[in-house]
């Protein structure tokens, strides 16, 4: 009997390691410049107020994210430079700012989502976008190269995170400690990352440029920009900027202002950073 039990034992501990031996790897995640990029651990928080300065900030709501990757700055000229020089594109004038660290500018939403296919082919991921010959935008979800924030996602980061103190700035609730604004910017940009990061070491998510992001603009409503990871209307006219920027005032570069414009649109103080999946 115990001879039996004894030969249970072994067959049951060998089938265990058979298990454990069959278990799948965990997907290898291709690298990513961590000097670059913060990870963002995903959530659930309280997107937009119930106290808004104009309504298309309203009603706060429950949104879930996802863990991602977000550049710690918006995209500068000198990395913007390397790609208009790699894909034969007319230099983006900056005029006497100046360029090297500066937040770039002028450059449309269809720029910025160029501008993450070639950085995905240039670290040799799959890109994110699929476009046509008319300029219709679609995601490939299969891919792993880079990408726009969502709008949720952008909010979600620029307060905080996990980390949110619910504060009105991205990193602090005085603007002129945390971002560049009508009342100190001089009338201009200035290089990323002078300001204090917020509490997931981004820089700039208040003032400086407006930042595109993926969502087309939904007016007035925030019904299709709920849930789990949502990524706003299927359809629209213009796509949404987020952030303020060296002109704004306080009160229109929170973290729950939002602006919106076509995506052709581009001016001195439009641009843009970016993510990508974990």
């Amino acid at each position: 009997m115990k001879y039996t039990l004894a030969i249970i034992l072994a067959l049951t501990g060998i089938a265990s390691q058979a298990q454990t031996k069959a278990k799948p790897a965990a997907p290898k995640r291709a690298p990513i410049d961590t000097t670059k990029f913060v990870l963002v651990e995903g959530g659930t928080y309280k997107m937009g107020t119930d106290n808004p300065v104009e309504k298309p900030e309203s009603p706060a709501h429950t949104v879930s994210i996802s863990t991602f990757y977000l550049g710690k700055t918006e995209v500068t000229f000198e990395e913007y430079d390397k790609f208009t020089a790699a894909t034969k594109r007319d230099t983006v004038p900056s005029g006497a700012w100046g360029r090297g660290k500066q937040p770039v500018f002028m450059v449309s939403w269809y720029d910025a989502i160029a501008y993450c296919n070639w950085l995905s082919e240039t670290e040799k991921l799959s890109k994110y976008y699929k476009v046509d010959s008319n300029k219709n935008v679609t995601i490939l979800d299969t891919a792993k190269g880079y990408r726009l924030p969502t709008e949720a996602e952008w909010e979600y980061a620029a307060r905080g995170g996990r980390k949110a103190k619910d504060l009105p700035f991205a990193g602090g609730d005085i603007i002129n400690n945390v971002g560049w604004y009508i009342d100190n910017a001089g009338g201009q940009t200035h290089p990323v990352a002078q300001k204090p990061a917020n509490e997931l070491g981004l820089y700039d998510m208040t003032g400086n440029v407006f930042e595109w992001v993926w969502d087309w603009y939904a007016d007035n409503t925030y019904a299709e920009v709920a849930g789990s990871d949502p990524r706003g209307p299927k359809t629209g006219s213009y796509r949404v900027m987020r952030g303020g920027a060296w002109f704004s005032y306080g009160k229109w570069a929170q973290v729950t202002t939002r602006q919106n414009h076509d995506p052709n649109f581009r001016q001195n103080s439009v641009g843009f950073r970016v993510a990508r999946n974990y």
